[in-house]
């Protein structure tokens, strides 16, 4: 059972057949988490969830698992190779499809690489940046959640039209692996840092995302 008992569900794909990078399901994971304030915007669960802690589960899934999930509703994300679906923050344990989908060991190949989508945006548009800390030798499933952190602050940070105009865009971002030296100088003009509560791999207080 996880530390907090309302989450936020985000299921990435993992198939052995074509695997995506570590990279771009991360990048994936935070467009599905953001994207969820526009698909269910009415959601009763949205603001009980935020002043909570923000909670968030990331489940890795083969192709028919992302298939069976977004009939039930998730919104989906597509990078690269990499899928990942969100629903609305929802009480704990989870249902359907979801429920069943694997947490611990979610790994792919990191390539340390930065991951773009939907760049350039349109003039106007916000361009989502984030950074991941590699020196925390996070797992795929870690950070994949970090990201959706960043990536969910920031964009609700944003206003209705500019969120809507990110989102109409196709969410352009990009995201960019960083070392613990690139994160100390990055970090002082990221509008968003999170830092980890230590449930889980790495120790509380650790900064692991930032976002601009």
């Amino acid at each position: 059972m996880p530390a907090v008992e309302m989450i936020q569900p985000i299921a990435v794909l993992k198939d052995p057949a074509d695997p995506a990078g570590h990279e771009e399901t991360c990048l994936a994971a935070a467009l599905a988490s953001a994207a969820a304030i526009t698909a269910f915007p009415e959601d009763e669960h949205w603001e009980p969830w935020y002043v909570s802690g923000q909670g968030k589960s990331t489940r890795r899934g083969k192709p028919k698992d992302l298939r069976a999930v977004e009939a039930q509703g998730a919104v989906v994300v597509h990078v690269g190779r990499a899928v990942a679906a969100a629903q609305a923050p929802t009480t704990y344990p989870l249902t359907g499809r979801m429920k069943q989908l694997q947490v611990a060991g979610t790994e792919l190949e990191h390539t340390g690489e930065a991951v773009q989508h939907s760049v350039p945006a349109p003039e106007g548009v916000p361009v989502l940046h984030l950074g991941v800390d590699t020196s925390l030798d996070m797992s795929t499933g870690k950070a994949a959640a970090q990201s959706a952190h960043a990536a969910f602050e920031w964009a609700v940070r944003l206003t209705p039209e500019a969120r809507e105009a990110w989102m109409q865009a196709g969410q352009p971002s990009v995201l960019t692996p960083l070392d613990a030296r690139a994160m100390r100088k990055t970090r002082k003009q990221a509008t968003v840092q999170i830092r980890d509560a230590g449930h889980t791999e790495i120790a509380p207080g650790s900064r692991t995302a930032l976002a601009w």
